[in-house]
């Protein structure tokens, strides 16, 4: 009997159902494994590098050839592969391995001669390769139908190679964070004479007692490749709650900038001695691997209530510590201004000796720019017995980007404020710090500020000491939890830039389980819209976002917000397509008058892409979670006014507000430092005989948005003597053509203003090399100019 039609349709919907059941599946990096696949190869790569460090293999015995690091690769490679997960946790698609096996086959690893990664290019036809070369084989071909870049930051095409037109390198710099001992024992510190650590959380993240901070750590970028004695070395301070990390891609624009002009040049970016109390283990360990998961398990997992990540059970077995920001940590209070100088003066002191003819330049952004002027004028013989030591005469030139640097300007001291500042030194910000209630001089006795005489009576002197936090706190905006988890999302923006939720709101394992919610410090941020990683990044340091609305130190220009999909909002990075007019509108002609405004049309000159890796790469990061508050405040005294006249710091001065009778050390400390013989507090005698160029830098949609801000600088420092300069003032004219735009002494002066239109306040250090930054070209010429 003939089969009907009826009868064949059911068997070919089986015949199909069946095929769709055992369809083939994804490619590597495809459809939907596509996220997927990303985290485990970067994982696997992690482990690689764990167990078959590149390094290890130099070619110096058969056991140390390529071969054997090949070899040593793919049996990681299939260990991840084989169903079982590697490193208990890891596991590769089989569908991958070909991908990372290759990765690893092209190496320049395991060579007797040295290979370099050369990244080869045919611009007519579009066509790249990578492979292992000798550096010197490694260049444009004689017909110029090849070109070829011989690439030392990396050893893997993937890492090393761009496959953009011209196949260039994707980095000429490589960086490695340094500690150095400091001369500056600060009272009170881990590592200072007769200090005993009892606190638990210190004990716990530098396994015991034995461990010092009076140490300097700075951070060095240097071109990759065999070291060449730099011709010069720039040294950059933060500012703000910002970390050495800020100066990434300054430091890779200016020093391929230099390369081009001839000039070998290393940029050295500081972290303040707060950066040694950032418990990083973990964080390390998830840059290892690119795992943003166990950063959120490093930071927030307690709260979460997650089973500690086996890599962080198989490490330090335990989650980070965080301080509090008054009974933890009491001995920042120690950490002046002078303690810091101290600290830059031994990465200084160590730069001279590796620069040629000693070309150390120093520089800072933001409120590193007071520590750059501080540094310049602070006497560092504080014997106060014979020559002074003064730190300019260390220095061939400062940089000032963002920030004013200082003035030696204001008010005379009074003696109530020289006698607050002695009281906070000597004890008294200690024991207020440590136990959150005024003391006197002793660090014990409470007290009043109206009641001072009576409760500090047999102190020296008898002030009161009122209470601040040790480290820097905006409340409801920034603290150290919510500063470590831009370094969890810049780690999700790598693999997961605009796909999926910003992993701090996601919920774990349950409804409302998610760090926003579940870790107080965390609250503020579930009034931002929720996000994918580069949309919460964006919503947070965008000058046209939320956050920098408020505190405008964060503000970067860097996009625009696209639209929610699937309810999150996404992110337009500046190389995705022109930008809404709404985001780069023209804030209006120059400004005439102090202290100016805002000018001229804004920019999107900061790529996000590239900026995440200033948030996690290395042994530093972007911000400095325990910014120091209370040390630095020992020279400033907050006022009192009583009626119309000041109580309390300025005494005697008329006044309205009791912020009208405050008085704080800006660049000259002579009333303390020799009226009172206090040099250990701070010795800042040398502003008027700083003697060396500056260039400063500002951005019209930023803090320093006019000339002008640079002008109380100006004036309170030396003529430059420099051989660039010929006597012409710093300050030629404050009020021509106007207060805003004076007359600056430029090159011959030794006093040089560049303004970069359009840009925000990080966009100084963050901004792309191109025609809109006027940055690179500048700073690259002042420092081949002014090296000897």
């Amino acid at each position: 009997m003939p089969t009907s039609r009826l009868t064949v349709v059911p068997v070919l919907l089986v015949v199909a159902l069946a095929g769709s059941l055992h369809a083939a599946p994804d490619a590597c990096r495809a459809r939907a494994s596509a996220l997927g696949d990303a985290k485990a190869i970067a994982a696997v790569r992690g482990a690689i590098a764990r167990q078959c460090p590149c390094a290890s293999f130099d070619g110096s015995s058969k056991t140390k050839g390529h071969s054997r690091f090949v070899k040593c690769a793919n049996a990681v490679i299939d260990d991840a592969a084989d169903g079982t997960p590697l490193l208990g946790t890891f596991t590769l698609r089989r569908q991958c391995r070909s991908e990372v096996r290759k990765i690893y086959a092209t190496a320049a690893c395991g060579d007797a001669a040295p290979r370099v990664m050369c990244c080869a290019a045919k611009p007519t036809s579009g066509k790249k390769k990578a492979s292992a070369e000798n550096a010197a084989q490694c260049v444009d071909s004689s017909n110029g139908h090849v070109v070829r870049h011989a690439c030392h930051a990396s050893p893997f095409a993937v890492d090393a190679c761009s496959f953009n037109a011209t196949n260039d390198c994707v980095t000429l710099v490589v960086q490695e964070t340094v500690d150095v001992p400091s001369q500056a024992k600060p009272a009170n510190t881990p590592g200072s004479p007769a200090v005993v650590v009892t606190n638990t959380k210190l004990l716990t993240q530098f396994g015991g007692g034995s461990f010092s901070l009076n140490n300097a750590r700075y951070t060095r970028h240097r071109l990759a490749g065999a070291a060449e004695p730099p011709d010069a070395i720039l040294i950059l301070v933060p500012g703000f709650e910002g970390g050495a990390g800020d100066f990434k891609i300054l430091a890779e624009n200016v020093l391929a900038r230099a390369q081009t002009a001839g000039f070998v040049l290393e940029v050295w970016a500081f972290d303040r001695r707060t950066n040694q109390l950032e418990d990083t283990v973990g964080l390390d360990i998830a840059e290892e691997f690119l795992s943003p998961e166990i950063a959120l398990d490093w930071l927030y997992g307690g709260e979460l209530g997650l089973t500690l990540h086996p890599l962080l059970a198989s490490g330090p077995n335990r989650r980070g510590i965080f301080y509090d920001p008054q009974a933890d940590v009491p001995f920042i209070a120690s950490w002046t201004n002078l303690v810091f100088s101290r600290d830059i003066d031994a990465v200084v002191e160590v730069a001279r000796t590796v620069a040629r003819n000693q070309n150390v330049f120093l520089g800072g952004h933001s409120a590193g720019t007071g520590f750059t002027a501080r540094y310049a004028a602070t006497d560092f013989n504080l014997t106060g017995v014979g020559p002074a030591d003064p730190g300019y005469a260390k220095l061939r030139g400062l940089v000032l980007l963002e920030g004013g640097g200082g003035s030696t300007g204001g008010a005379p001291l009074t003696a109530d404020t020289l006698d607050r500042i002695e009281a906070k030194f000597d004890g008294g910000l200690y024991g207020a710090v440590r136990d959150n209630a005024p003391r006197c001089v002793d660090g014990v006795t409470p007290c009043t500020i109206a009641t001072e005489a009576v409760d500090c009576g047999v102190e020296v002197p008898p002030k009161c000491t009122l209470p601040t936090t040790a480290y820097a706190i905006v409340p409801g905006l920034l603290n150290p939890r919510i500063l470590s988890a831009g370094e969890l999302t810049a780690l999700q923006a790598v693999l997961d830039p605009d796909g999926g939720e910003n992993l701090v709101r996601v919920d774990q394992g349950g409804t409302g389980n998610n760090a926003v919610a579940k870790v107080p410090d965390l609250a503020s941020l579930a009034a931002l819209p929720r996000a994918t990683a580069d949309g919460g990044l964006g919503e947070f340091i965008d000058d046209d976002g939320i956050v920098a609305s408020i505190a405008s130190f964060v503000a970067t220009s860097i996009g625009a917000p696209e639209p929610v999909v699937g309810g999150l909002q996404t992110w337009q990075d500046i190389t995705e397509g022109p930008m809404p007019p709404a985001v780069v509108p023209d804030n209006g002609p120059p400004p005439t008058t102090l202290p100016g405004t805002r000018w001229g049309r804004e920019k999107e000159v900061t790529r996000l892409d590239r900026l995440i890796g200033n948030f996690y790469k290395g042994r530093t990061n972007f911000t400095d979670l325990y910014y120091p508050n209370a040390g630095p405040s020992v020279t400033t005294v907050s006022g009192g006014c009583a009626g119309s006249v000041c109580s309390v710091g300025n005494v005697g001065a008329a006044c309205t507000t009791d912020g009208q009778c405050s008085q704080a050390v800006d660049l000259d400390s002579t009333a303390l430092s020799v009226g009172r013989g206090r040099r250990d507090i701070e010795n800042l005698t040398q502003a008027a005989n700083v003697d060396i160029p500056v260039i400063a830098f500002g951005g019209t949609n930023g803090l320093a948005t006019v000339p002008g801000a640079y002008r109380p600088f100006g004036t309170s420092i030396g003529v430059c003597t420099a051989p660039s300069c010929n006597g012409t003032p710093r300050v030629v004219d404050a009020s021509s053509p106007n207060p805003a735009f004076p007359t600056f002494g430029g090159v011959a002066g030794g006093y040089e203003i560049v303004m970069a239109e359009g840009f925000a306040h990080i966009d100084v250090v963050t901004a792309e090399d191109d025609a809109n930054n006027p940055i690179p070209t500048a700073l690259v010429a002042f420092l081949k100019r002014n090296a000897q």
